[in-house]
């Protein structure tokens, strides 16, 4: 009975720890955005955060940076203004292998018009990521 007891309260706080990611720094307005973040620490304008992937596929990274961080600017563009977002790093679980997005400027904005795909778009400002690093900002 108390190994079926541990085993749930195991499960529970496994659940509450991805129901409750850690965010550091992080402005509420963008908390509410980042689906599917385990951590996440914004500081100088650098978003970096982490999913509970092995691996964050090139598919992963483009759809996390279309609807999760630029959506957010063509939704409220005067308080994405505001956050002074220069840069995305987005990491596996491990904290090894991702990506960085260039945010600055009218990035997301010009990805916004029709026409765009955003693959290719979003490609043009990405630069891979390793060993928990990535390269300077370009």
């Amino acid at each position: 009975m108390k190994h079926h007891l541990l085993a749930l309260l195991a499960c529970a706080t496994t659940t509450l720890a991805w129901a409750n990611p850690d965010f550091k720094n992080v402005p509420p307005s963008m908390q509410k955005s980042l689906h599917g973040i385990s951590a996440a620490q914004f500081d100088g304008g650098v978003l970096r955060a982490q999913m509970n992937k092995p691996e964050v596929t090139e598919l992963v990274y483009n759809t996390f940076v279309f609807h999760n961080i630029c959506a957010q600017q063509w939704h409220d563009p005067a308080q994405f203004a505001r956050l002074g977002l220069t840069r995305v790093e987005l990491f596996n679980a491990a904290g090894t292998q991702g990506f960085a997005f260039d945010a600055r400027g009218d990035v997301c904005e010009e990805m916004g018009k029709l026409g765009k795909n955003f693959r290719t778009f979003i490609g043009k400002y990405t630069q891979a990521c390793s060993a928990s690093t990535c390269p300077p900002q370009r």
